[in-house]
């Protein structure tokens, strides 16, 4: 069963970028999806599931991110966060939606989907993946571990975010709905940080550390808008 949430207050509006540069494969497109879940939810591990399987497609960036409103249903999520819920529901705002649910699945920052309906979720990425994408975006890894993050296209109103993730979660439930079940997450959301507004140009990022093993740069309409770009390491 879909697990529907309420409120009237949206919080803090953050970015995903819908098509990935990477120093090994640079120019490739990618579109980005969004999970909207939680360890305390006991319809959400099919999304998890299917996320998974999406990761393993190098034409998909796929984020996690754990809402905190069901860890009073008897456990907290571990990688649950007050970022993710506010994300949420700034996409509920921009998207006009009352409501928020998990799991919830948003493409390239303009479609909601459920997030464990596949059929619904591959058509949405077939329609993403034909987007003209208008900012270029490269990573590019030094010896010193920090990143050089290079920011090229026309002038625009965009915000440029950082995120960091585990790509690859295994957490055994001990309460609430999921109790006593092992549950596997992919490219889970532990760290987001607005970087500032789009300017072409280079940035210095540091270097991954705690258990992030991945990190995105995005690059997102203003209100939680459309995917302009983004970037993947």
């Amino acid at each position: 069963m879909i697990r529907l949430h309420s409120r009237l207050t949206y919080g803090i509006v953050l970015a995903i970028g819908a098509a990935w540069t990477q120093a090994a494969n640079a120019g490739a497109q990618r579109a980005v999806v969004e999970l909207f879940t939680s360890q305390g939810c006991s319809s959400c591990p099919p999304a998890d599931a299917l996320v998974g399987r999406l990761a393993t497609d190098p034409a998909v960036l796929v984020l996690s991110f754990h809402v905190n409103y069901w860890d009073d249903l008897g456990w907290k999520d571990v990688f649950s966060s007050q970022a993710s819920t506010d994300r949420q529901y700034a996409y509920a705002h921009s998207l006009g939606e009352r409501t928020v649910f998990t799991p919830q699945l948003i493409v390239n920052g303009a479609r909601s989907v459920v997030g464990s309906q596949e059929a619904a979720v591959q058509h949405q990425l077939a329609v993403a993946n034909q987007a003209s994408l208008p900012v270029r975006a490269d990573l590019l890894r030094q010896p010193d571990g920090k990143f050089n993050l290079t920011l090229a296209g026309p002038a625009l109103r965009a915000d440029v975010w950082e995120i960091r993730y585990v790509r690859h979660s295994v957490t055994r439930i001990g309460r609430g709905e999921n109790g006593g079940r092992s549950l596997e997450t992919f490219n889970d959301v532990t760290h987001i940080r607005r970087l500032g507004g789009f300017v072409p140009g280079t940035l210095k990022l540091e270097a991954l550390s705690g258990s992030a093993d991945g990190i995105a740069v995005l690059i997102q309409a203003p209100d939680a808008g459309r995917i302009l770009g983004a970037v993947a390491y």
